[in-house]
């Protein structure tokens, strides 16, 4: 299903939209209230989403060998980097300045959904295999990036502290991570595996609910600006993913490595971005506009992508 164009690919993509709206309208009826955010985001983030992670990389022969997990990391820091760069040349043609929405435009463009989205398509399009753990190892990487130079912009004055970093999923990474490394995975009870892996069957429909939820909070009336909309938009589903490709094709790296690069070229904006922008005082509206704007292109940069990215690299 990785090679080839094939326009079937939005229809595979389609259960991750039907667990987005199905949040978005358990909002609009009242079923998941504000209230109960905390509580459903800390069973996501703290609980299922760890053990996801942890069931998934266990099995991932690849990560044995530190340097290429390293390397997987360094993929994801380098990529939010480039693009967080990109986003910012593109803010600045845009004539936005620090108050107008200019902070909230470079991080919301520039930090893609590395995190729910990407792993849902993997799970979607390369079940059972490498990639999935492959993803969750590069999204450290990421991580780190996002958590220190991402909150800066955005924030303006809030400092880096490993606190912020280290969330449930960067410690069920590093756990993981740790058992393989030192050969005790093997030794883990297949009851504490099976657990791991029903508890962490909810991580995907429940994160992509709560994405749903918080799209539907911050999806307010505010003008819609064509232009700004429309820039992240084109960087988000043409310009990054051709980057992320060039880089799949033109680096020395194993067919593994490739198509993990190939998969953030299809990631639209991530909404973690709007949550800060609404937290620090920014444009919020804006951020969410951008991320249901990439979120409709996605529908079609993904097969497209997908097929340019598997073509290049000759997968």
């Amino acid at each position: 299903m990785e090679t080839g164009f094939n326009p079937s690919l939005t229809l595979a993509t389609l259960p991750i939209y039907a667990m987005i709206f199905a949040g978005w309208l358990a909002r609009k009826a009242g079923w998941l209230t504000p209230e109960s955010d905390r509580s459903l985001m800390r069973l996501a983030i703290d609980v299922s989403l760890p053990c996801f992670i942890f069931y998934n990389m266990l099995g991932n022969g690849k990560l044995a060998d530190a340097g290429y997990a390293l390397c997987a990391m360094s993929l994801g820091a380098f990529g939010i980097c480039m693009c967080l760069f990109m986003a910012y040349l593109a803010a600045k043609a845009l004539g936005l300045k620090t108050g107008e929405g200019k902070r909230t435009f470079v991080v919301t463009t520039g930090v893609h959904n590395y995190g729910f989205f990407i792993v849902a398509l993997a799970a979607i399009l390369s079940p059972g295999g490498d990639m999935i753990g492959l993803i969750l190892t590069h999204n450290v990487g990421c991580d780190l990036v996002f958590w220190s130079a991402g909150l800066a912009l955005i924030s303006s004055s809030e400092k880096f502290s490993l606190k912020v970093l280290l969330k449930g999923p960067v410690i069920a990474v590093l756990v993981a991570l740790f058992f393989i490394w030192t050969g005790l995975a093997k030794h883990i009870p297949e009851f504490a595996v099976t657990s791991a892996k029903m508890i962490g069957g909810a991580a995907i429909p429940l994160n992509l609910m709560i994405l749903g939820t918080l799209m539907f909070d911050m999806f307010g009336c505010e003008k819609f600006n064509l232009k700004i909309v429309g820039t992240a938009v084109l960087l988000r589903a043409a310009v990054m993913p051709c980057a992320f490709v060039a880089l799949a094709a033109a680096l020395p790296l194993d067919m593994s490595l490739k198509k993990l690069l190939v998969y953030q070229a299809l990631a639209p904006c991530g909404v973690t971005a709007a949550v800060l922008a609404k937290h620090f005082g920014g444009h919020p509206q804006m951020a969410v506009q951008i991320t249901v704007a990439t979120l409709v292109a996605a529908l079609a940069a993904v097969p497209f992508w997908m097929w340019a990215g598997m073509s290049l690299i000759g997968a």
